[in-house]
C-alpha cells in the first residue's frame, strides 16, 4: 500500500487509540484516498460497526475498494474468524492494522467456500446466514439479513416467524419436500430458533448453535421439532416444471 495511505491510516487509529478505528479507502480516478469514519460500535475498544452514512459519504466520494479497521493491544495481528466472515459478506478486501504495533495485513473475500465446517457465529455465520449464502449462490435469490448477534430466541423475539413470508416463502406440505426447501424448526426453544436446507435423499444443511455447519441426516430428532416446510415464491413454477 501506497506510503501517503498507509500514513494516513496510522494518523487515524492512533487518534482513535484505544478504541478500534475505521475507515475506507476509494479509489477516485486515478487517486486512492483513505477516509477515516466513525466507530458505532456499543464497545468500540473491542469491535466495529463503521457508520452508514459515513460509508455512504466516502462512496459518493468515490468507488470503495477496501474496508480499514485496526485491532489495539493485540499481541500478535491475527484476523478473527469474525473479520474474516464480514469480508466475505462485503465482497471487498479488507486491511487490518494492529496498534500501537503497526503491523498491517490485508483479507480478501472467500468464493464459493464449503458450506459445512463453519464455525458458529451468532450473527455473522449462523443458520440464517447459510441459507442467504445457498439462496443466494445456488438459487440467484437474494434474501435479506435478520441475523443478529443475541440470543433472541431467549428474548422474546421470533424472527423466523415474523420474516418468512416477507423474504417470499410459502408452506408446502412436509410430504412434498424438494432440493432446496426450508424446514423450519424449534429447537429447545419456545419459537422458531433454526432452520435447514434440504438436499435431498433425507440430507439437510444446517448451522446448529455452538457447532460446525454441516450435511446431517434429517432424521427424527430434527423431524419432530418441524414446525414448518417452506419453499420460495420463485422456485415454484421451477419445481414443479422440473417434477
Amino acid at each position: 500500500m501506497r506510503k501517503k495511505l498507509m500514513d494516513a491510516i496510522r494518523a487515524h487509529v492512533a487518534a482513535e487509540y484505544p478504541k478500534e478505528a475505521c475507515g475506507v479507502v476509494v479509489q477516485a480516478g486515478r487517486r486512492q484516498n483513505y477516509i477515516p469514519c466513525r466507530n458505532i460500535a456499543d464497545n468500540p475498544t473491542e469491535a466495529f460497526t463503521l457508520a452508514p452514512a459515513d460509508k455512504l459519504a466516502a462512496a459518493q466520494a468515490g468507488e470503495i475498494i477496501m474496508i480499514i479497521h485496526s485491532h489495539p493491544d493485540v499481541v500478535r495481528l491475527i484476523p478473527s474468524e469474525m473479520d474474516r466472515v464480514q469480508c466475505d459478506w462485503s465482497g471487498i478486501e479488507w486491511g487490518i492494522i494492529s496498534w500501537p504495533d503497526g503491523d498491517f495485513c490485508t483479507l480478501a473475500p472467500r468464493v464459493e467456500r464449503d458450506y459445512t465446517g463453519r464455525v458458529w457465529l451468532l450473527g455473522y455465520d449462523d443458520c440464517w446466514s447459510l441459507i442467504r449464502e445457498f439462496y443466494q449462490r445456488e438459487r440467484g435469490i437474494e434474501l435479506g439479513d435478520h441475523s443478529v448477534p443475541y440470543e433472541w430466541w431467549e428474548k422474546g423475539e421470533n424472527i423466523y416467524d415474523d420474516n418468512w413470508q416477507g423474504e417470499g416463502f410459502v408452506e408446502i406440505d412436509p410430504s412434498d419436500i424438494l432440493p432446496g426447501d426450508i424446514v423450519m424448526m424449534r429447537v429447545q426453544a419456545q419459537v422458531t430458533n433454526h432452520a435447514a436446507i434440504y438436499l435431498g435423499e433425507n440430507l439437510i444443511l444446517h448451522h446448529m448453535c455452538g457447532h460446525l455447519s454441516s450435511r446431517v441426516p434429517y432424521g427424527k430428532y430434527y423431524r419432530d421439532r418441524t414446525v414448518r416446510v417452506v419453499r420460495h415464491k420463485e422456485l415454484i413454477h421451477v419445481e414443479n416444471t422440473n417434477s
